[in-house]
């Protein structure tokens, strides 16, 4: 197991979070317990670089940019999104 970190940053956005990403945000982090390697290469360049992404959430909605620092077993979690679409009277939607 991986123990999973927060710095103050990222644990302001991780508080900000909106309530309905509380649950895929929880197992997101669980996964990073587990399996940080299967998030996405930060860099797609760089392909076994240490620091990955991973998508959250029903429509994927929720980002986690993180470092894995396997001597430590440990994940630090450097940047957490939660993208809103909104949906206006014509029916166009924009990101929030």
């Amino acid at each position: 197991m991986y123990r999973v970190t927060t710095d103050d940053q990222s644990q302001q956005q991780v508080y900000a979070l909106p309530a309905e990403a509380l649950a895929p945000f929880a197992e997101a982090r669980a996964t990073l317990e587990v399996a940080p390697w299967n998030g996405a290469p930060y860099h797609k360049h760089k392909p076994d670089s240490p620091m990955r992404a991973l998508t959250f959430g029903p429509t994927g909605q929720g980002d986690v940019v993180y470092l894995i620092l396997d001597d430590y077993r440990r994940v630090d979690i450097l940047v957490v999104v939660w993208v809103e679409v909104m949906v206006n009277m014509e029916g166009e939607s924009r990101k929030r």
